[in-house]
């Protein structure tokens, strides 16, 4: 630290310099000439060297039994908050808008037993997974002085472990969706990968696409748990799926290259018949697009990993065959379809099962949509519940510029590419 920073640092014209949490749980500002306590348990207390006018902070992790997204969910912070400021005799419960976070405030009293001649306030912060309790101190007659200080610190308060903490609760949620379904399992979580005796998975992909729409974290997380894991059909064990039970339920789905190898290298699954077997199994289609397979779970999809194919013994070439022919086994798909102010014709495949995306690699897509649309047709697959179908005539800048569009706000991103379709099957445009 510049010690010439420090020394002309004052209560009156403080300087602030950053603090990091030892285990990066928080950063805040603080004044360059304060003195900073640490202690192991995280907790950290920032007080004024100035003897005859006496003011601090301390900021703490709160231990809470109890899970804070429920919590969140219930709306029992407040009620939570005034009861521990009970128990701390403060008064006069609101929210402070200083801070960035969630959070309640409270008075301390003025006069306090060992705190005579002191004033201050208390706060509980809540962010994601972690709860900081915040206590400020200092003498009556210079409160207006510290209290700017304090606002200033506060103000700087920064949460900085979004992404651990995100996939804290995505973990949490899963977990317990395992343990309610599963309740012998044996289950131990190492960094993003959750294992049991039975199947590994990895929440990086799902924290990719969380974080790309966080207001949909239920759905996506709760997606994820009736889907990929396959908690949705409760007259099925998971992983003990018998192949003759599950075939007709096998479809095919497009995943980027990029998201295969993402999910294989964070999942790092292992079994006893391979030291490297891939968790997600895929076969190549066109460019930088895979087929891969999913059990349809009513509303939802799971993938079929590599300890599947080797249970039901069971090749790649049969599993596409039969993901292929269960697509065009299901009932047609509609195809609504309208025109824009230039005459041309555009269609969105409504399937009646399965994604919408995979209907891409139907046999017949060509002649479903023929019917309706002229001329050289075009498709895109934005996103795994979407195909859209184009009248092509020659306005490819246009329409990639809509599908890039749709492909960096979807939640479950496939492609931003166009395909164009033949009745000889699919080609890249």
């Amino acid at each position: 630290m510049d010690k010439r920073r420090q020394d002309s640092s004052t209560d009156s014209a403080p300087i602030y310099l950053t603090y990091v949490h030892p285990d990066n749980l928080f950063v805040i500002d603080y004044p360059a000439h304060w003195k900073v306590a640490k202690d192991n348990d995280g907790s950290v207390e920032f007080t004024s060297p100035n003897t005859k006018s006496w003011g601090g902070m301390m900021l703490f992790r709160v231990a809470l039994p109890i899970d804070i997204e429920q919590i969140e969910k219930t709306g029992q912070f407040r009620q939570l908050a005034v009861a521990m400021f009970a128990k701390v005799n403060s008064t006069n419960v609101r929210s402070d808008p200083t801070i960035l976070y969630d959070n309640y405030t409270a008075d301390r009293p003025a006069e306090s037993g060992t705190e005579p001649g002191q004033a201050g306030q208390r706060w509980f912060v809540m962010a994601a997974d972690l709860m900081l309790g915040i206590s400020t101190r200092c003498s009556v007659e210079n409160r207006e002085t510290f209290i700017s200080l304090f606002e200033r610190m506060l103000s700087s308060l920064r949460i900085k472990r979004d992404d651990e903490l995100l996939a804290t609760r995505i973990i949490t949620r899963i977990h317990g969706a395992i343990v309610a379904a599963l309740p012998d399992a044996k289950i131990t979580i190492e960094g993003s990968t959750i294992k049991t005796d039975k199947f590994e998975i990895s929440v990086g992909n799902l924290l990719a696409q969380v974080k790309r729409n966080p207001a949909k974290f239920d759905e996506i997380v709760d997606q994820f748990i009736q889907g990929t894991i396959g908690l949705s059909r409760t007259d099925e064990v998971l992983g003990q799926e018998l192949w003759d039970e599950v075939r007709s339920r096998i479809h095919p789905l497009l995943k980027s290259d990029k998201y295969i190898q993402e999910a294989n290298a964070r999942t790092l699954h292992r079994d006893q018949a391979s030291d490297d077997s891939a968790f997600l199994i895929s076969a190549p289609w066109l460019a930088d697009l895979r087929i891969c397979f999913a059990l349809d779970n009513k509303d939802t999809f799971r993938f079929i990993s590599n300890y599947d194919m080797q249970r039901w013994n069971v090749s790649l070439e049969t599993l596409a065959q039969v993901a292929i022919d269960n697509l065009e086994a299901l009932p047609e798909p509609e195809l609504l379809t309208m025109s824009n102010d230039g005459g041309l014709s555009v269609g969105v495949i409504q399937p009646h099962a399965g994604a919408a995306s995979s209907y891409l690699l139907h046999p017949k897509l060509h002649e479903i949509a023929s019917r309706q649309l002229n001329g050289e047709l075009a498709a895109a697959i934005p996103a795994r519940d979407a195909l859209v179908l184009f009248e092509y005539r020659g306005q490819r800048a246009a329409l990639l510029e809509a599908v890039a569009h749709d492909f960096a706000t979807t939640s479950h991103p496939i492609s931003d590419r166009l395909f164009q379709i033949t009745p000889d099957g699919i080609a890249l445009l």
